[in-house]
């Protein structure tokens, strides 16, 4: 982590971080390209180091849709955003994700945990940068369009924010996009199936798997999504990975080792149990709300 402050903008360097660079036309270069622009800006600003902050920044762009409501570009207002703004932005999307999807909540703290443990402020504005580069290499067009359905965007981010040796000794190896749909195309997954990656790094084979369904016009929210990875971050990454492509609901991911007995099992009444206690704390918050 760098100890210097962060140099103070110049008229100039503020036009330059707002230029917006043509993003590729190919969905799988386009993710390449965000995933270095994020690479180059966390490296620029914080040094290296950590890996849960810039991959949660991509991570929370993703919520972003291409045009708001009434058809605007979201990407140049994002662009004008202060760091106090970005930040609040950021608790408000993984406060509604939590609300809306409590069973993935341990999946995702990984990423996510920095946002609201009052991380110090200079660290705040390295993420923002991170996020003005993302902005600039045009990632609302790739998650916020179909095309998100196309490329495994976090996958490309964690791979190259992660030292080649580094990758080899986990042992991470991440299978190409074309193997990966090949293996699905000989698969033939079909609806209210059981579809299990034991070693799913950021889930790309589910994204894989989704792809040909749906050209077959079947729907992969039917599906039982079970993986397993001994990376936190990459579990974390497949999660949110598991709502950019439309999984649906029935997620059963697991951080830890797959030789371990009863793995599947045990993430499966992980998930159970907390959709349990988030549905009695709403109905706990519903009695009280009547009683005051």
């Amino acid at each position: 982590m760098s100890s210097l402050p962060p140099k103070k903008p110049t008229r100039q360097r503020l036009r330059n971080s707002r230029k917006r660079l043509t993003p590729p036309t190919n969905p799988e270069m386009h993710a390449r390209k965000i995933a270095e622009s994020a690479e180059a800006a966390w490296h620029g600003a914080y040094g290296t180091g950590r890996l849960d902050l810039p991959v949660s920044i991509i991570a929370t762009l993703a919520a972003l849709p291409r045009n708001d409501s009434q058809g605007n570009d979201v990407t140049d207002s994002m662009i004008e955003c202060d760091t106090a703004d970005f930040m609040a932005f950021a608790r408000h999307t993984w406060t509604s994700v939590i609300r809306s999807r409590p069973e993935i909540t341990h999946l995702v703290y990984p990423i996510i945990s920095w946002i609201f443990d009052g991380t110090e402020a200079s660290v705040y504005q390295h993420a923002h940068a991170v996020a003005q580069a993302a902005l600039r290499a045009g990632q609302p067009d790739l998650t916020g369009t179909d095309r998100r359905f196309d490329t495994d965007l976090l996958g490309n981010v964690l791979t190259i924010l992660r030292p080649k040796s580094a990758l080899q000794a986990r042992g991470q190896f991440y299978t190409p996009a074309s193997i990966a749909e090949l293996l699905a195309r000989m698969s033939d997954v079909e609806e209210h199936r059981i579809v299990e990656d034991p070693m799913m790094g950021t889930g790309g084979m589910f994204r894989a798997v989704a792809e040909v369904m749906r050209e077959q016009g079947r729907d992969p929210r039917t599906v039982r999504w079970v993986g397993c990875d001994i990376d936190p971050i990459a579990v974390a990454c497949a999660a949110v990975n598991s709502m950019i492509w439309g999984l649906g609901h029935d997620i059963v991911f697991h951080a830890g080792n797959a030789l371990t007995p009863d793995w599947e099992a045990g993430a499966l009444a992980q998930r159970d149990e907390l959709r349990r206690l988030a549905t009695d704390i709403e109905r706990d918050k519903r009695m009280i709300a009547l009683l005051m």
